[in-house]
Parts: C-alpha cells; structure tokens; sequence
C-alpha cells in the first residue's frame, strides 16, 4: 500500500510533479523538491545532484524524476545547458539513488520514437527526433537493464491547465480566432491517468517486468481533434483557423507519434480515457471561461 511506500518526486512544483505530489501526500506520506524549495520543498537543481541530501532517501523508496528543462526548441538552442541538466546531472542523481537501495521511475518522451504514423507499442525500435528526445534516450540507455530503473515514456499530457488548453481557453474568452498548427498528431492522455498510472507503477513495481512503459491516450489526435473535443466539451464559443508550420518546427517534433500503450491500461485497470471524457472531467466544475483564469 502507498501508506506504507516512502515516495520521492523530483520536480513537484512543475505541471506534472505538482500533481503527483498533492496525490501521494493524500494517499500517504510523501517529498517534493523543487529548485528553489520552500513549500514543503526540498530545494534541488538536476545541474548540482551533489548537493541533494541523500540521507533522505532509503531503501525501497521509490523516486518519480519528473523535472528536466522539457522544451525541445531551447534542448536544441542551449545544448550543452540542457545536456548537463537533461543527461549529466540526470544521470549521476539516478545512480546516486540506486546505490542508496532505492528505486527510479524516469519520465521520459514518446519523441525517442521518431516520426510514426503507424501503430506502435513500448517493442517498436527508439529513432530520436531531436536533441530533447537524444537526451531522454541517452539517459534510457544508461541505465537499460537495471532492475532498479524504469522509464515512462509521455505522450502529450492534457489537463485544463496544461499549455495548449490555457492557449485555447484564452483566445475563446478573448473572442479571437485560435491558430493551430497542422499536421500534428499525439496520444493525448490525461494528467489525471498518469499520476495514477504512476502510482500504480510504484506500489506495484515487483508485478510490471517491462522496464519501459508507454503512457498515451486511447486515440491518436490532431490539435484541431484537441481543439473540436475541448469546444465540445467547454470551449462553445471557441474559434480557430488552421496553419502548416515552417520546416524548424518540425526539427525538434515528429508530426504524428501513433503511440499505443498497453501497459498503463493494465495499471489503471482500465483503459485510459478519451481526450472527451478528460475534457469533461476537467471542465465540469467550471461554470464559464472567467472562472477558469481565476
């Protein structure tokens, strides 16, 4: 049980770390860190794994290392800063915690996979596209066949608060017409079903033998999908136009990852939801545009 399961979650002021954190400290006992600290955070930078306090950790803890500088245009921008958080420090933090006798759950990318329009699961082979993506799998490859090590590898993550959503939610409030990028195909899962998909990986880590785990969405989805499903859901008076980006956007990001993953739906017990059933899940309590920027 999570009660008794001593957790660590690396990142938890960030959009997913902060999520997983609220939901371990309700099931149990858990600890953030954050770069800064403060509110119950340990302070901790992923460019100075020396100065974590090791002595936190014990044996059979597990550690979710969410934190990671994530967007692909700076990773490709400032590489060797990205390097040295991303891989360097990344890497030296997970052996020090494994030689502590604890375990590492690593968010990864569903971008270690490259462009795919076909069908694929956690057996289909790794072509990185791009320098977030090269950094992930470096890190995935270090520590491949270590039984204290597992990678989950993130498709796009809704919730009303991630980027994608705020952009859309504030150009219906502001009644302008939204520009979205296409084509661009993701399976967008819910934050809701990885934060427990995790936890369900943590507590139940002697019965998942796969070391690599994808977490997708059950549909393959456009952003003009997202955004039909989000003014279906919410978003009535959403307007948007379409447009093909230029070529260096799509340097750093695959146009379609067709991402299959049955394995979190073996976690949750369930299949994971639909991007419409998050919506609404979402959306429900918020009784108009204005309440949602609050």
């Amino acid at each position: 049980m999570i009660d008794s399961l001593n957790l660590v979650i690396v990142g938890a002021s960030g959009y997913l770390g902060s999520a997983l954190f609220a939901s371990a400290n309700k099931a149990g006992s858990a600890i953030g860190t954050s770069p800064l600290g403060g509110s119950d955070l340990l302070a901790f930078r992923l460019d100075a794994p020396a100065e974590f306090d090791y002595g936190q950790i014990r044996p059979g803890d597990v550690v979710l290392l969410t934190a990671a500088i994530s967007a692909p245009d700076i990773c490709a921008r400032e590489h060797d800063r990205a390097w040295a958080v991303n891989v360097t420090g990344t890497s030296r933090f997970v052996q020090s915690v494994i030689d502590c006798g604890a375990r590492v759950v690593f968010f990864s990318s569903d971008t270690v996979y490259g462009e795919r329009e076909d069908e694929f699961d956690e057996t289909a082979t790794c072509n990185p596209a791009g320098e977030y993506a090269e950094m992930k799998r470096e890190v995935e490859q270090r520590f491949a066949g270590n039984a204290s090590f597992k990678a989950i590898r993130l498709s796009y993550v809704f919730s009303r608060e991630d980027k994608f959503s705020r952009y859309l939610a504030g150009s219906a409030a502001r009644n302008e017409e939204a520009d979205l990028f296409h084509p661009f195909f993701r399976a967008i899962v819910h934050r809701d079903d990885v934060v427990e998909g995790a936890l369900e990986l943590a507590i139940r880590w002697d019965e998942v033998p796969e070391q690599v785990i994808n977490f997708g969405g059950p549909q393959v989805l456009s952003r003009i999908d997202f955004a039909e499903c989000l003014r279906e859901a919410h978003l009535h008076d959403l307007r948007f136009k379409v447009t093909e980006p230029g070529v260096d956007f799509f340097k750093n990001r695959p146009r379609f990852i067709a991402m299959d993953s049955p394995v979190l739906a073996r976690l949750l017990g369930r299949p994971p939801r639909s991007l419409l059933e998050a919506a609404r899940l979402e959306f429900g309590s918020f009784s108009n545009i204005e309440s949602f920027h609050d």
